[in-house]
């Protein structure tokens, strides 16, 4: 999550540094995307598995390439939602979809955010803990607002019980085992882990303050969704799974190897009890995901074909209501994030060269048989959330 480099306790007040954003210089659209800044710059920032960082940009530089990100991509989610893919989409299977990957930051989305799962065939979802996106987060850290935002979901979801899902977020060095349980005791099925990011990362996943939440969540097989940078923190993963054989863990965005099949492949060796969810993110960063998976089409698609018990679908959706644009971005999220392991054609964003700016566009999608697909849209989920799943029914 860009820009978010305090460090991960509450309380936080250090100063950040210049924010990192994507330099999308787009030609300018009307100043009422303006309003999806924020949520378009995590969305576009939180999959993306950066490099080893270069020098910072200017604040005045970072501003408007942060506009001209945010304004592309807005007007691009509009257009892009309204080409039709070439393929029929199929139905979604017995019981609906259950998406493991719905960020919350406020409850005012709840309502819409139900409205349009039932459009979308989503019969659950798992709502996770979003503190990064308080409005707070800027000024205080990111983590400053965690009470908050974990109340946010479980009493949401406590509203909806089977419907969504709550999964809370740790900061893993602050909190212990008590902590945790109190959680799990409110309601919680799952956690959410954000410290893998590049930019919530204050010291290594395997530093030993962090021992007695990984023993604890190893040890209750609580289901836990992990953002991690495995271009940066490979090797602290490594440690992490093996320290805990136990963990009933998640790793996001294809474990940050979208772009890299031969990591993912490896990650799939070096650890076979790892899951995988398949969101790509949005914006910019989800469409070089999308053209890495078109690249190598017949090679993501006999990966995922040969050990499909192991991906299970989430769209990293982030509900805002921010502008008029708002519902077809939510459409093209879940359509775009579904398309690709379902669709012979789907519509989304393209970046083109040489400023890369975001156009419309199609890519060839995955197309994967029932066989594949059906536990990838739920069974995988349902197994893996276990036995609060069922608890929750």
């Amino acid at each position: 999550m860009a820009g978010m480099n305090q460090r991960p306790g509450a309380g936080s007040t250090a100063n950040p540094r210049p924010r990192r954003v994507p330099a999308l210089l787009a030609a300018a659209t009307p100043v009422r995307t303006w309003p999806l800044l924020p949520a378009l710059l995590l969305l576009s920032a939180a999959c993306r598995d950066a490099p080893a960082p270069g020098p910072a940009p200017s604040s005045s530089a970072a501003s408007a390439a942060s506009a001209a990100s945010a304004a592309s991509a807005a007007s691009a989610a509009s257009a892009a939602s309204a080409a039709s893919p070439a393929s029929a989409t199929p139905a979604p299977p017995a019981g609906g979809i259950l998406d493991l990957h719905v960020h919350l930051p406020a409850r005012a989305a709840v309502p819409a955010l139900l409205e349009r799962m039932q459009r979308h065939g989503i019969s659950r979802a798992v709502i996770l803990s979003s503190s990064p996106l308080f409005p707070g987060a800027r000024a205080r850290g990111p983590f400053a607002e965690l009470g908050p935002a974990n109340d946010l979901v479980l009493d949401v979801a406590a509203a909806h019980p089977g419907t969504l899902i709550p999964f809370v977020a740790l900061d893993l060095a602050a909190q212990r085992p008590a902590d945790l349980d109190a959680l799990v005791q409110r309601g919680a099925c799952g956690v959410k882990l954000y410290q893998g990011n590049h930019e919530l990362h204050e010291r290594p996943l395997a530093d030993p303050s962090h021992r007695p939440l990984w023993e604890a969540l190893a040890a209750r097989r609580i289901p836990v969704l992990l953002h991690v940078n495995t271009v940066r923190y490979r090797a602290e993963l490594d440690s992490v799974l093996r320290a805990h054989p136990g963990l009933n863990l998640v790793c996001a965005h294809f474990c940050g190897a979208r772009t890299a099949l031969d990591r993912l492949e490896d990650l799939m060796k070096a650890h076979p009890s790892l899951l995988f969810d398949t969101s790509n993110g949005s914006a910019a960063f989800a469409a070089e995901g999308f053209a890495s998976f078109e690249r190598e089409h017949d090679r993501v698609r006999s990966l995922i074909a040969r050990a499909p018990e192991r991906f299970l679908f989430g769209s990293d959706l982030v509900p805002t209501q921010a502008g008029p644009d708002w519902p077809s971005a939510w459409d093209l999220q879940w359509e775009a994030n579904l398309g690709v392991l379902r669709a012979e054609r789907f519509a989304f964003w393209r970046t083109q060269p040489p400023l890369k700016a975001l156009t419309r566009g199609e890519y060839r999608g995955l197309a994967l048989p029932p066989e594949v697909l059906t536990p990838i849209l739920r069974g995988n989920a349902e197994r893996w959330l276990g036995a609060c799943l069922r608890r929750l029914k």
